[in-house]
């Protein structure tokens, strides 16, 4: 039956208002009312004796419209029930933009356009200073739009003068943000994000990181003011709004990600989340940082433009592609990033969704506006990372010290086997490229990840080398473990002084674990063969063992948590001056049953599967889980030995299962189409 509904004069005859409206049809008449607001008025219509129909009603439009809250599963970004979601939109710019923002049909525009989320930025030292109950206005614009809604404070002018240090005004922030929480909670709201600190330092001196200083600040004072300040505003967010999503900033103007897995702040039981800001028309140089965190912390993209950061003549729609290629899952982590696009406003300027508030009254989107537009209307458009092994598995047997083949990363280019960025000094074409000596010598040529010799003039005693390292590289190796536990392991490096921070993930998972098999310290700073030169000293290399410089008397290993073939990354995090070998170093107690481990006979058909349902042969009882690309349980069943078929129910997606008992673990991936 079908049903076709007007928007009309309210059932009473008043001129309709603007938010969320349910319709539904009673004795062939089609009512159209906010829940509870108008319950009056639907009276008018129907009989008393007709009134537990009607609470039926009202529960069933609460199920069907109210926005469930949002959790961290992992690194994942998800609703209440467990399901990853990505929530995108776009930002206000300040509260003087009064044609903006001041009515509930401004927020009502952004949700007809694709808008899950708005962020509520508060310049409290710009305009007109830190405004209340604006902020709770939009609040409230938000919940009656069924919208999320990011409540940012924002760090502007202070930056010269202070470096952006968000203690020098922590005070009033405690405040800001006791308001605002202790609002949310008393209004019983489920849909609020605190930005607690938006780009929290000015870095004068910075030019990335391709040098020493910009990482010399962030280490010395930077992240330890913004820590500082997280000890005083999480407690205060915390006691109102306990299980609600924090965003925190980062140096570099959100986009130095490393120092959240390098030095942890204290989370503090809560739902964390870091920031991280991209200008499209001049900022490719730190998408990388955001693919290759997206393994180790939870992400969101709260500012993103398509034009340059200093608000140039020119946008760009293809780093912008880029940019929105990583938020939907190609990254090494397979993190589905949420992002907010800067910004809804009229100002004429190329970053801004109009260029006067004429366009804005007639919704004239800018060119960038309509960018924004176009990727809203895609909805729900995830792609991951695929790879293949290069030629076969790598083996480690746990027994004997493994020495991984640099050069046998895997197959499958860009954004999915490895992910390459190549800056100005690297002088190859196209851009990115292979541009190591082995490389250029035919060795993976047709990759951009740089291939080269740690020595030249005698090549049998060399090995390959990952060399022009730039921020926020990756790349991955298929790697075929026979005992799964925890490896010490060392790194083949040469005696230039540079920052080099890497990181490892087993299966898109950070891999790092202290002596104590705890993952508090995600990355490590590669040490130099010698003494270091700042000069030269490439061509001189040695086995090393990194350290973490905020805990460097820790000893660290690699864990892999179950036999079989595993995805493992190597990520830079900062440009480095290259990296030789990596040894994993076997343990002799392995060696009883080597073979036996993955003596499991499990069998999985069919695959792909039609329908969601699938035959699992084993021969021993085992538990079977299957986990979304995400990483999330979606479903979890124990077998008896034999054949049994499960029907799962499952969304067409690509899927991993895992067979767990006694005698092992067999993982596998799975298709539903």
């Amino acid at each position: 039956m079908q049903f076709l509904f007007r928007l009309y004069n309210f059932v009473s005859g008043r001129q309709k208002e603007s938010g969320i409206y349910c319709v539904s049809v009673f004795q062939n008449r089609a009512f159209l009312f906010r829940p509870i607001k108008d319950y009056l008025t639907i009276l008018k219509f129907i009989q008393m004796k007709k009134f537990f129909t009607l609470i039926a009603l009202f529960a069933f439009a609460f199920s069907a419209y109210a926005l469930e809250g949002l959790k961290l599963v992992g690194t994942q970004l998800c609703t209440e029930s467990g399901k990853p979601i990505q929530l995108r939109g776009w930002s206000t710019h300040g509260s003087w933009f009064k044609e903006c923002y001041d009515e509930e049909e401004d927020f009502s525009a952004m949700k007809r356009k694709g808008a899950n989320v708005a962020r509520i930025v508060t310049y409290f030292n710009e305009g007109e200073g830190v405004n209340e109950a604006w902020v709770k206005n939009c609040i409230d614009f938000c919940a009656n739009q069924n919208m999320y809604c990011i409540v940012d404070w924002h760090l502007t002018k202070d930056r010269e003068e202070l470096k952006g240090n968000p203690m020098t005004r922590v005070e009033d922030a405690k405040n800001f943000f006791h308001d605002i929480s202790e609002y949310v909670s008393e209004k019983d709201y489920n849909h609020v994000l605190y930005e607690i600190c938006n780009e929290p330092v000015y870095d004068s001196i910075s030019d990335g990181w391709g040098s020493k200083d910009p990482y010399e600040v962030g280490k010395e004072y930077v992240w330890g003011w913004i820590k500082d300040y997280c000890k005083e505003i999480l407690p205060v967010i915390k006691a109102n709004d306990s299980t609600s999503i924090v965003l925190v900033g980062t140096p570099q103007w959100d986009q130095a990600l490393v120092f959240p897995f390098l030095d942890p702040i204290d989370e503090m039981g809560m739902n964390v989340m870091y920031s991280f800001h991209y200008y499209a028309y001049d900022q490719e140089i730190y998408l990388g940082e955001l693919s290759s965190a997206s393994a180790f912390i939870p992400l969101f993209v709260t500012t993103w433009s398509l034009s340059s950061q200093e608000n140039g003549t020119k946008i760009s729609t293809e780093n912008a592609d880029k940019l929105m290629t990583v938020c939907n899952g190609k990254n090494i982590g397979g993190q589905v990033i949420s992002w907010v696009n800067w910004s809804w406003s009229y100002l004429d300027s190329p970053e801004n969704s109009f260029s006067s508030i004429e366009n804005y009254d007639k919704k004239n989107f800018s060119e960038a506006g309509k960018y924004v537009v176009k990727q809203l209307a895609k909805g729900d458009n995830f792609a991951f990372c695929e790879s293949q092994a290069y030629d076969s598995a790598q083996v480690f047997d746990g027994v004997n010290d493994f020495y991984l083949a640099l050069e046998k990363f895997d197959k499958g280019g860009n954004n999915n086997a490895y992910y390459d960025f190549d800056e100005d000094w690297v002088e190859c074409y196209p851009v990115p490229c292979n541009s190591g000596h082995a490389g250029m010598s035919g060795v993976r040529g047709d990759d951009a990840v740089d291939i080269g010799y740690t020595n030249e003039e005698n090549l049998d005693s060399s090995y390959y080398s990952l060399g022009y390292i730039g921020r926020g590289e990756w790349v991955k190796y298929t790697i075929d473990v026979k005992h799964a536990g925890d490896y010490e392991f060392e790194t083949y490096t040469n005696n230039h002084i540079d920052h080099n921070i890497i990181a490892f993930t087993v299966d898109g998972k950070n891999a790092l674990v202290d002596e104590d098999g705890k993952e508090i310290y995600r990355a490590l700073e590669l040490q130099t063969s010698g003494e270091g030169e700042k000069m030269d000293g490439y061509n001189d290399w040695g086995w090393t063992k990194p350290i973490c410089p905020y805990a460097p008397e820790k000893k660290f290993r690699l864990r892999f948590n179950e036999t079989g073939e595993h995805k493992l990354g190597i990520v830079f995090m900062t440009n480095g001056s290259g990296l030789g070998s990596l040894k994993i170093i076997g343990k002799p107690e392995n060696t009883v049953n080597v073979e036996d481990v993955n003596n499991l006979v499990v069998r999985l058909w069919p695959n792909p599967s039609e329908d969601g349902s699938l035959s699992v042969s084993v021969n021993y009882d085992s538990d079977v889980t299957i986990y979304s690309a995400q990483g999330v349980a979606v479903f979890s069943r124990r077998v008896a030995a034999g054949v049994t078929t499960l029907n799962t129910s499952l969304d067409a997606g690509v899927y991993y299962v895992k067979v767990q008992n006694e005698n092992g673990v067999f993982t596998n991936k799975f298709i539903v189409k």
